[in-house]
Formats: structure tokens, C-alpha cells, sequence
């Protein structure tokens, strides 16, 4: 079986719709996931970057890119990089002052019983 990972841009127009043809070729792979005739893989950096882009380009507010991100990471048919402490990342995101990067290193330090070194003393209070 084929592996495809598809980049920030191919997820952004599925969320967004605004080029309706580029949404349509990647609903076809993800048609074919479904089918279980290709494996998309999702690197957990291609989910900091949709956060990122959602953000600062299209002025989208923090619940809303939440809920799209919970969306992908639910999906049964993408493999999601570091899926359980990117979900729990977004957990900590939803009810904490912090930025996303900053709640999927709480994340990590906690599922994997690790410390954290950080000046960042809005990190080190959370």
C-alpha cells in the first residue's frame, strides 16, 4: 500500500473550501484512504503549521482552529504523528493561556514523565 502525506496547503483547502478544484483532488486521496488503498500520513508539524496559517492569515479564532484540528486527529484513516500527546496538546490549548507549541511540550512532559527546562515563565507556571 502507497503512503501519501499531504502538505499544509492540500489540508488548508479542505478546511477552507476556498479553491473548491484543490479541495475536490484532495478529498480523491482521501476517498482512496477510505478504501484503504493509499495511507496518509500526518506529521504533527503539518498540524502546528495549519494552526499557524489559520491564525495569522486567516484571522480565524482559537476555538475554531481547535475544532478543525480535533477533526483531522479524529479522522480513523490518517496516521497522525504523536496522535495521543497532539490530542491531549489541544486539550491543554482549549483551557490554558498558552500557545500550541507550549501545550504539546506540557503534553509531552507529562505523558512521557519527563521535566521541563524553560525560562518562559508562562510555561513554568502552567
Amino acid at each position: 500500500m502507497n503512503s501519501v502525506i499531504i502538505d499544509t496547503n492540500g489540508f488548508l483547502r479542505l478546511l477552507l473550501n476556498d479553491i473548491p478544484s484543490q479541495a475536490d483532488q484532495v478529498e480523491e486521496y482521501i476517498k482512496k484512504a477510505k478504501k484503504e488503498h493509499i495511507k496518509i500520513i500526518v506529521p504533527v508539524i503539518i498540524l502546528f503549521e495549519i494552526s499557524f496559517v489559520l491564525s495569522k492569515y486567516y484571522n480565524i479564532e482559537k476555538k475554531e482552529i481547535i475544532e478543525k484540528l480535533k477533526s483531522l486527529i479524529s479522522t480513523p484513516y490518517f496516521l497522525i504523528e504523536s496522535k495521543a500527546i497532539f490530542s491531549k496538546a489541544l486539550t491543554i490549548y482549549e483551557s490554558a493561556n498558552i500557545d500550541l507549541v507550549d501545550s504539546f511540550l506540557l503534553s509531552k512532559v507529562e505523558i512521557e514523565k519527563a521535566e521541563i527546562f524553560t525560562f518562559d515563565k508562562k510555561l513554568k507556571k502552567s
